[in-house]
């Protein structure tokens, strides 16, 4: 029963961390406001494999597929760009 729980706080203190760092940069622009998608999108880059487990059973795994896609097309042009030169 501990383990749902402690899996939310380390969640919890992940994206408290992320918010922190993204507060810091976005305060130098004059932007206060991150959004989920913001967070969970640098979640995603810092540590794919964890934010996936963290993502089981919530609504994070709605972002999944997006990053996932969004990463394969990134792939994808880096590819197509090193084969022009």
């Amino acid at each position: 029963m501990s383990q749902p729980y402690t899996m939310m706080s380390a969640v919890v203190r992940r994206i408290q961390r992320l918010e922190a760092l993204e507060f810091q940069h976005r305060a130098k622009d004059g932007h206060r406001l991150i959004t989920l998608e913001e967070l969970c999108r640098l979640s995603w880059r810092q540590d794919k494999k964890e934010f996936l487990e963290s993502a089981k059973g919530n609504s994070y795994q709605l972002f999944v597929s997006k990053f996932e896609r969004e990463d394969a097309e990134a792939a994808s042009t880096r590819r197509r760009f090193k084969a022009k030169r």
